[in-house]
């Protein structure tokens, strides 16, 4: 279904982002989610980037409505622009995100592969369930979900980061391969396909799904976390990055050999 971002963030569900935040600390989990953390935490550079350019990317036509360019807001003329932009419901953004919003419509437009992919289909699906085996609530939002199934999610990366091998290592980082899973079992779909944008020039793009080893790891760690918070809702224990005292070696690039 299709609704407001903030109906689906204000939802009980537990997202695909709350699933790697307790695979990293669960005390920080409970903390965004129960204790207003979330709310208080100030959006980066790149996830307002990423905003920006999703909304170009799948919703064009909305994107050239409701994003306004507005002078920079460091000078009065540009504090007093963005405020009236904001009064008419409507998202002040710079000249410099303009122009590369522009140039990524124009790339993605240019690559026949993502041009089929978001041919058919509808952008920001958000999807709610009950995980069977922990009767916890989950949710998911799809950047799109083709005409006949297709998960596309969107990443907008640094310059480099597109290519095959740097974009398979930040699969692994920001455990993208849960994510994928995650949207996979919520949506009933049988493929996922990341659409990675570079954010400078020349705006490249990659195409990828993952592999079977990397789907079934995705899958394995949406359980532990699943499993992972519902212990903990039972419990009423959401325990830090350490519970105990822990001994730590040093990487193996920390001596000098």
């Amino acid at each position: 279904m299709q609704i407001p971002f903030d109906v689906y963030r204000a939802h009980a569900g537990y997202s695909q982002s709350d699933c790697k935040t307790a695979l990293e600390s669960a005390a920080r989990l409970y903390e965004n989610k129960f204790r207003g953390g979330r709310d208080k935490a100030k959006p980066s550079q790149a996830m307002i980037d990423g905003i920006i350019y999703h909304a170009a990317i799948l919703e064009t036509e909305r994107f050239f409505q409701d994003y306004v360019v507005c002078p920079p807001r460091n000078t009065k003329a540009g504090k007093e622009r963005a405020a009236e932009i904001e009064r008419e419901g409507k998202t002040a953004i710079t000249a410099a995100h303009a122009y590369k919003a522009g140039e990524i419509i124009i790339r993605i437009g240019d690559n026949e592969i993502i041009s089929e992919l978001l041919s058919t289909g509808e952008p920001e699906i958000s999807i709610f369930d009950k995980d069977e085996e922990t009767g916890l609530e989950i949710k998911g939002r799809l950047d799109w979900l083709t005409g006949d199934g297709v998960i596309v999610d969107i990443k907008t990366v640094a310059e480099g980061k597109a290519s095959p091998h740097n974009f398979a290592k930040q699969i692994a980082n920001f455990k993208y391969h849960m994510q994928a899973a995650h949207y996979m079992q919520l949506a009933g779909a049988e493929r996922f396909v990341f659409v990675a944008v570079e954010r400078e020039w020349p705006f490249s793009c990659g195409v990828y799904e993952l592999d079977a080893p990397a789907l079934a790891e995705g899958a394995a760690l949406r359980r532990k976390a699943l499993r992972l918070i519902a212990d903990c809702e039972q419990s009423g224990v959401w325990p830090g990055y350490t519970p105990e005292i822990q001994t730590l070696s040093l990487p193996s690039w920390g001596y000098d050999n």
